[in-house]
């Protein structure tokens, strides 16, 4: 494993995200300057957004010329990637937890915290085709406003912008109609709080992972669950390989609860076999809680966070495509260069 160290935050991560190409890799924190963008290859840092108190969350368009971001200051940024400016806030009414664009770019959800006496909620909003070209004073209010009892942890939409999964606190994983704005689906996976989903790349599954202290493999049409990955410690971010049939959960004991739970974390983040669930082995790279996990889009490596405040790169030497559940793809970066030539 070849890990790349960037220390650019001074409080918690609290996510990454690669964008399309996998060339940069974008991560926040709970900081005033907590929107950071990074070179992959080399871990330079790109630049830092500037305009939240407390970040959440983030997404970044196809083209990666749009960054999102969802703050616990009440706020939803868009910015323009290249040059850093604030192309528009959308002033919201409770702490903004989850941002994510729709297919395609020109839809946005946002989902606010079920806080200052407002209900937990998804927001969906339109975005304009100059948004990023030209400048845009019109306030963007939702199209369209779901509520929930509970409060929502995750969403994310579905393959084609017709539904929302959402996850919340009381274990639930839910199907959003976006048309009827009704649940049309729901199933009870974890007994805790699942904080995280994440979609495979083709939106035949998707991953949760729960307090509960494990992560689960359910079926994107039913929500069945199709396998379960069980951990030691809570689950608080977990990751489909785009490539193979592995997947990586990571977690840890939050600080306020070591002296209640009487142990330490390890700070690990685990791989599993996608279809068996098989533990395949584990790393420790960070010294804090891991908060956030991000495979790159190739499969070869993948991108943590954590309340160390360290957001790393990991690139997969060669012992890794000879283990279970590698891709076929390819075998060794080496292969793979001379197939491409």
């Amino acid at each position: 494993m070849k890990p790349v160290a960037l220390h650019g935050h001074m409080k918690p991560v609290t996510m990454v995200r690669f964008n399309v190409e996998g060339d940069i890799v974008f991560s926040t924190s709970k900081e005033r300057r907590g929107v950071s963008a990074w070179y992959t290859a080399t871990g330079k840092r790109l630049g830092i957004f500037e305009g939240h108190q407390s970040v959440a969350h983030c997404d970044v368009n196809r083209s990666t010329t749009i960054l999102a971001t969802a703050g616990f200051d009440l706020k939803t940024i868009l910015w323009d990637v290249e040059t850093g400016a604030q192309l528009n806030c959308i002033e919201q009414p409770a702490p903004c937890r989850c941002v994510e664009f729709g297919h395609g770019d020109r839809q946005l959800l946002a989902v606010n915290d079920k806080k200052m006496g407002q209900p937990a909620s998804i927001h969906i909003y339109n975005l304009p085709t100059s948004l990023g070209r030209d400048p845009v004073k019109t306030q963007f209010n939702p199209t369209q406003t779901f509520t929930s009892s509970e409060e929502i942890c995750s969403a994310a939409w579905g393959p084609t912008n017709d539904t929302i999964y959402f996850s919340s606190v009381d274990g639930t994983v839910c199907i959003l109609d976006v048309e009827t704005n009704k649940e049309i689906a729901t199933a009870f996976p974890h007994n805790d709080e699942v904080r995280k989903i994440h979609f495979d790349p083709n939106y035949y599954t998707l991953i949760t992972a729960s307090k509960d202290k494990s992560a689960k493999l359910l079926d994107a049409r039913n929500l069945k669950v199709v396998q379960t990955y069980q951990n030691d410690l809570p689950v608080n971010d977990a990751a489909i390989s785009p490539t193979g049939d592995q997947v990586i959960i990571g977690g840890g004991t939050e600080a306020q609860d070591v002296t209640t739970t009487g142990g330490q974390s390890k700070f690990e983040v685990k791989f599993h076999h996608k279809v068996y669930g098989d533990l395949l082995g584990s790393m420790r790279c960070h010294f804090g809680t891991i908060n956030a996990l991000a495979w790159h889009p190739s499969g070869k490596g993948f991108c943590s966070g954590a309340v160390d405040g360290f957001v790393k790169i990991n690139t997969f030497d060669e012992n890794y495509y000879s283990s279970p559940g590698a891709s076929s793809m390819w075998t060794k970066p080496e292969a793979a260069a001379e197939v491409e030539q």
